[in-house]
């Protein structure tokens, strides 16, 4: 069956530990803070009892990741008129050793392939896993973002893909706010943080992770100019129902405006997926508040919604896909209007081998800023290749 993304292109969501045997407590967390608290404490607690449990080897170094080469044409309102060739690629290097006492640790580090700015390190993480779940600590998604469903698509990528890579982006607004993405990001921007993953019990998994600052992927200590004490909590449900494969999930996040600033930084989302007979029905919600910048652009304002619905078939090795997106944040400040993101995409995909895929997108999208001269409106056809290794 070929791979229908729910998200991002790249990135399988929502899916840790699905069909494990693990067990434990179910109780919903109902403060961020008490949740953190009780992760970093079992967390300690379990490495203080992993300290005289040996491991059978040592850490071996694996390798995967994947690389995606587009070929496509676009037509823009604004003079990029032009055949293009992009590439999209990232390597994972990791590794995992398991104590005689079942505790798994690991580290996984995730380079971009290509990229237009000097961040090369994409991810950078340590892990522990066992029956107790699952904790992270290092520069990766926040628990909200990884835990949420969205959309299928089986092409470039809607919600938070590739299409502002061929339709330029002309407002103030971007994948940070439910412009355009549903994912809660709100620019933390894969900063360093701590996670803790219960184990999946009846179907239920929830995860919060603790973020001191956003944007902080170094070891500068905080200066307190940008959001801080940030917590998302994420919760999923997935499993299969009679026939129907069910996955519904739900985000938050918050985080506390830089030096008293004007606003907070907030985010709730919501997301589904129903799989029957090789079709997918998937969709999602989310509502963002703040500031560009970790806060600094008080300029840029990420108020707003945004949704995306889609479906998709997949038969032997083929699929196909249908999705609109739809995002509308208050962006500069003091303006009159919002700006608006509409997207509608066709898309299709063909396995060729174990790892070789050939996918391609057909999309209409409009761009409507509320700034003068900060609109643009296209269209694209985009095909490419997929090796996942």
């Amino acid at each position: 069956m070929p791979r229908v993304k729910a998200g991002r292109p790249g990135l399988q969501l929502g899916e840790l530990w699905k069909g494990t045997k693990l067990t434990t407590r179910n109780e919903l967390l109902r403060e961020s803070s008490r949740v953190s608290l009780i992760a970093a404490s079992a967390f300690a607690v379990t490495l203080c009892g992993a300290a005289g449990a040996k491991a059978e080897e040592p850490i071996k170094l694996g390798l995967s990741g994947y690389m995606e080469q587009f070929f496509g044409y676009a037509d823009n309102d604004t003079d990029q008129d032009h055949f293009d060739q992009k590439s999209d690629t990232e390597v994972e290097f990791g590794g995992e050793t398991t104590l005689d006492n079942g505790i798994s640790f690991g580290a996984a580090v995730v380079l971009n392939g290509n990229t237009d700015n000097e961040e090369q390190i994409a991810e950078s993480y340590a892990y522990v896993e066992g029956n107790f779940g699952r904790g992270e600590i290092g520069s990766r998604d926040n628990a909200a973002a990884i835990m949420q469903y969205a959309a299928p698509d089986v092409g470039i990528g809607l919600n938070d893909g590739d299409v502002s890579d061929w339709i330029e982006n002309t407002t103030s607004s971007d994948a940070d706010s439910a412009f355009e993405s549903t994912f809660l990001f709100l620019g933390e921007d894969k900063a360093n943080k701590i996670t803790y993953f219960t184990p999946r019990f009846s179907g239920v998994q929830v995860g919060v992770s603790y973020i001191p600052e956003f944007e902080r992927d170094d070891n500068a200590q905080p200066a307190e100019d940008l959001y801080e004490n940030g917590f998302a909590v994420g919760v999923n449900f997935v499993e299969t129902l009679g026939e129907v494969d069910v996955a519904l999930a739900a985000g938050f996040l918050t985080a506390s405006a830089p030096n008293g600033g004007d606003d907070d930084a907030e985010g709730y989302s919501l997301g589904f997926n129903l799989g029957y007979a090789g079709f997918t029905v998937g969709g999602s919600y989310a509502h963002t508040e703040g500031n560009a910048g970790a806060g600094t652009d008080t300029a840029t304002s990420f108020d707003g919604n945004g949704y995306d619905i889609g479906v998709a078939y997949a038969w032997d090795s083929a699929a196909v896909s249908l999705s609109y997106l739809h995002g509308e944040v208050e962006g500069l400040v003091g303006t009159d209007g919002d700006d608006e993101n509409d997207t509608v995409m066709l898309s299709g995909s063909y396995g060729i081998g174990p790892g070789v895929d050939v996918i391609g997108s057909i999309f209409a999208t409009e761009y409507d800023g509320d700034a003068a001269d900060s609109s643009n409106e296209g269209w694209g056809v985009v095909t490419g290749l997929v090796l996942s290794f």
